[in-house]
This record gives C-alpha cells, sequence and structure tokens, in this order.
C-alpha cells in the first residue's frame, strides 16, 4: 500500500506504547507522522529514531 503526500490516509486503530487503543481519527485536524522501522531494538532503529528526534523541529513546520 502506498499513498501520496497531500493524500488522506486510511482509516486505522493500534494500540499505543501504554497500552491504550488509538485511531487515525483522534489526530483529525492535526500533523500526523507515522514511522515504520525495521526492527525494534537495533542499531538501526536506535540511529533513525535518534535522527528523527535530534531533527524535530524539521517535522514541526
Amino acid at each position: 500500500m502506498s499513498i501520496k503526500i497531500g493524500q488522506a490516509a486510511p482509516k486505522f486503530t493500534l494500540v499505543s506504547s501504554d497500552l491504550q487503543q488509538v485511531s487515525l481519527a483522534d489526530f483529525a485536524g492535526k500533523k500526523v507522522i507515522i514511522h515504520f522501522f525495521p526492527l525494534a531494538f537495533t542499531g538501526t532503529c536506535t540511529t533513525q529514531l535518534c535522527t528523527m528526534r535530534d531533527n524535530f523541529s524539521f517535522y514541526e513546520g
């Protein structure tokens, strides 16, 4: 599945890290970043997430 920038994402619900059910609809009208990473607890994962954290102002624009 792929979507284009500006295209509406499909509806989905998931369980958050604090075990709460979260739906994309909960963020209606807000900017949302959905980040997929290959494998938790690996060097690649850590590097990707730290880079994203360190450059978060880029995404706030």
